[in-house]
């Protein structure tokens, strides 16, 4: 945590810096910048991070304030670095520990616990993305899993719709799963819709809030993701649509056909795994700490199911070479030790690029990836219904 970081890391930070000294028109101060912030609670949660920090860490203060002033060589003769670096991070491991928790919740006994634990921990998905890289996904993906486990508690949907709307106030991906947990949360119309609300209702309350004071610059944020939700863009975009929506729609078809009382947790987990396939074919294996989000689900399927153990490790390889493209995602990660060493290393695009064409490694791993997510999604949704079809016949 303390002696690697990237770019990604000191952006994170230094929009929220201006919020901790009380400024709130941040997303109109980027617009005019030409640039734009995540969702809502990010910005608020690093602002409070900021606040607390600073009150018994004064170089951190000092540290954080220069985010907008030097460049990274400068920040890096910090004598404040190392310290900064850990703390930015630090709220990483409060939230990592909290998806173990709320996993061992849904885990039967000790030894799956410390199973889980064990594949968790030693990820190099897990140990890249938020301590290495310093990305904050892991935030999100926590309200993603504890909407998972409310999903199954009688009486608590409206906990499960609401920890969805929490985790796409920090990154947008997870509203993705609101229609899932609804169809396995609902017990009617009525409380569909009424869960709804509970799920949409905060996501247009802090929107419009900070609607009211930057005006669309809050919106921003859309239109960067404009190429995960787009719709009608071209005949590609068009033909992946609705291949996601079949699978979405296989997979809440599954839950009304079984009913709600035959779900359990092993079973919701390869609902999330199934879903999440098809969202990441519509993106680029570029950025190792989206797939955060799909982490603990898959450990959890395939916990359950260790014929699935191979196919883990190597669609792990693959999100995880994906990521180490550029110098500074690469060896340069380490660069707050010796910048100028470790961003001398040559990265996996460069060392492609000299031996062939530079598009092909990135071409491979995302073709890789599709292929290999594409045929255990098939294989997942026939383990689901081959049972109904046998009992049906």
């Amino acid at each position: 945590m303390p002696f690697t970081m990237h770019g990604d890391l000191i952006f994170i930070y230094k929009s929220p810096h201006l919020m901790s000294h009380g400024e709130w028109d941040v997303y109109g101060i980027l617009a005019e910048k030409n640039s734009v912030y995540y969702p809502p609670f990010s910005l608020i949660f690093f602002a409070t991070v900021q606040l607390i920090f600073r009150l018994f860490f004064p170089g951190f203060e000092q540290f954080t304030h220069s985010l907008g002033l030097l460049g990274k060589k400068a920040l890096y003769g910090s004598e404040h670095l190392y310290l900064s670096l850990f703390l930015m991070k630090l709220p990483y491991l409060v939230f990592d520990c909290l998806i173990i928790l709320t996993c061992w919740k849904m885990l039967s006994n000790n030894k799956s616990k410390l199973l889980f634990m064990v594949f968790w921990a030693i990820n190099p998905v897990v140990i890249y993305g938020p301590y290495m890289f310093g990305q904050f996904d892991l935030i999100a993906s926590f309200f993603v899993v504890l909407a998972c486990y409310f999903s199954l508690k009688e009486g608590k949907g409206h906990f499960a719709t609401l920890s969805l709307a929490a985790g796409c106030l920090f990154k947008i991906y997870p509203i993705a799963f609101l229609p899932l947990v609804l169809c396995i949360s609902s017990k009617n119309f009525k409380d569909f819709v009424r869960l709804l609300i509970y799920g949409a209702f905060p996501v247009l309350f802090f929107y419009g809030f900070f609607y009211s004071i930057s005006g669309e610059a809050v919106l921003g944020v859309f239109k960067t993701q404009s190429h995960n939700i787009e719709i009608i863009d071209s005949l590609g975009v068009v033909v992946l649509r609705f291949f996601q929506g079949i699978v979405y729609a296989l997979v809440c078809c599954h839950i009304f056909m079984i009913g709600r009382s035959k779900l359990d947790y092993p079973l919701l987990s390869q609902y999330f795994v199934i879903i999440y396939f098809a969202i990441y074919w519509g993106l680029s294996v570029s950025s190792t700490h989206r797939y955060l989000f799909l982490i603990p689900f898959l450990i959890y399927f395939v916990h359950n199911r260790p014929e699935w153990k191979k196919p883990f490790y190597f669609l792990l390889a693959v999100i995880f070479l994906g990521g180490l493209r550029g110098r500074a995602s690469f060896l340069g990660i380490f660069a707050p030790i010796n910048p100028e060493f470790f961003l001398s290393f040559p990265s996996v695009k460069d060392i492609s690029c000299y031996l062939f064409n530079c598009s092909i490694y990135t071409e491979s791993i995302t073709l890789l990836f599709k292929g290999t997510t594409a045929i255990m999604t098939i294989i997942l949704l026939k383990n689901l219904f081959q049972p109904l079809y046998k009992r049906t016949s």
